[in-house]
């Protein structure tokens, strides 16, 4: 018998385990973030409701793996693309305001108008809301707005710009969704653009160059063909490419989505472990964040979603990674995570992984 009660216990529940894991603010803790999860995942799992549509995904990043990150949902199961444009605004302007300051809600106010007052009646999905918590709260928000090439016009000039070059250089490509974050000290827009033809990752070398780049190509290729398993072209849709200005040049950044691809590696954890091999201390952070998202009971965390690998003119290629959790998956009972068939197993040695004890 499936479980009735809402899937916000379960996520919850997730989350709260991987804050003390990570030694995090729990997310379960924030009336702001307990919030929206009961307001977005107030059925049961296995609900019909929730085909298709992101209920919560954590993420790993390499230079912020001791931060507890993950996208969900905010607009409740079923809602339009256009209710979720509204839920997310309004969740992001009440944690900004409760957690940043009026200045903050300020600032993102304004750079949201243009996507929060757009007709969504086209729209797939609408709107994601965002957030990562260290140990003293959250320290970041963000809105993750589906976007088109008519608000390109509301981006700021070093965005527009970068974007432009992007769409020049690429064939195929088209922006897809728009990233609004913003922090305790500062906010940012990104823009993502979905590559709708091959992409041969050599071809990026005139585009990165362009962006200021062009130094750290040949690492992002390097990166993302290892642990694609030798993989140079990634095929059409199955990639995006997220932008996002700093203050001494353009991050950029590769995503894969690993379902989309017809033969994902089977051997990727492995294969991820030995890109961080010469980074010991992200190595331990990734083995650390996978132990904190594998409840009692189950072999792994979930299913990966989205390897990205991203570079900024002082930071060669990095890595990081979207999860489903497998305890939301279904009806919270899965029983080998895999990706595309490939399970994602702890590290070789399994005594060390069983170390790890959920709930402490």
């Amino acid at each position: 018998m499936l479980s009735r009660q809402p899937a916000a216990m379960q996520a919850k529940s997730l989350l709260h385990h991987a804050a003390k894991h990570l030694q995090t603010s729990s997310p379960a803790s924030d009336s702001d973030l307990s919030r929206i999860m009961d307001a977005s995942m107030y059925l049961p799992l296995g609900d019909p409701a929730y085909e298709g549509h992101r209920m919560l995904e954590p993420n790993y990043t390499e230079n912020s793996a001791n931060s507890l990150s993950f996208i969900m949902d905010a607009g409740e199961p079923g809602a339009t693309p256009a209710d979720r444009v509204e839920c997310t605004t309004d969740a992001m302007s009440r944690v900004v305001k409760n957690h940043f300051g009026n200045e903050a809600l300020s600032w993102f106010r304004g750079r949201s108008e243009a996507a929060s007052d757009r007709p969504h009646h086209s729209g797939r999905w609408g709107a994601s809301f965002g957030t990562a918590l260290d140990r003293n709260g959250i320290n970041e928000a963000s809105a993750i707005y589906e976007w088109g090439p008519e608000l390109m016009d509301s981006l700021s000039a070093p965005l527009f710009n970068a974007t432009k070059l992007t769409m020049q250089s690429i064939p195929g490509v088209r922006p897809s969704f728009s990233s609004i974050r913003c922090g305790r000290y500062s906010g940012t827009q990104q823009v993502t653009l979905a590559v709708e033809s091959a992409l041969p990752l050599a071809s990026l070398q005139p585009l990165m160059q362009g962006l200021g780049l062009g130094h750290q190509h040949a690492g992002l290729m390097s990166a993302c063909a290892l642990i694609l398993g030798a993989r140079f072209t990634l095929p059409p849709s199955t990639s995006t490419i997220t932008l996002r200005p700093l203050k001494d040049g353009v991050e950029f950044r590769l995503d894969v989505m690993l379902d989309a691809l017809p033969d994902t590696p089977g051997q990727i954890l492995s294969l991820l472990r030995l890109q961080l091999s010469e980074r010991p201390r992200s190595l331990r952070g990734l083995e650390r964040w996978l132990s904190a998202f594998t409840p009692e009971g189950y072999p792994g965390p979930g299913n990966f979603s989205v390897l990205s690998v991203w570079a900024r003119p002082d930071t060669p290629a990095r890595i990081a990674l979207f999860l489903r959790p497998a305890t939301l998956e279904s009806d919270g009972r899965a029983a080998q995570p895999k990706v595309n068939g490939t399970q994602i197993a702890p590290a070789a040695a399994s005594d060390s992984w069983n170390a790890w004890s959920p709930g402490y």
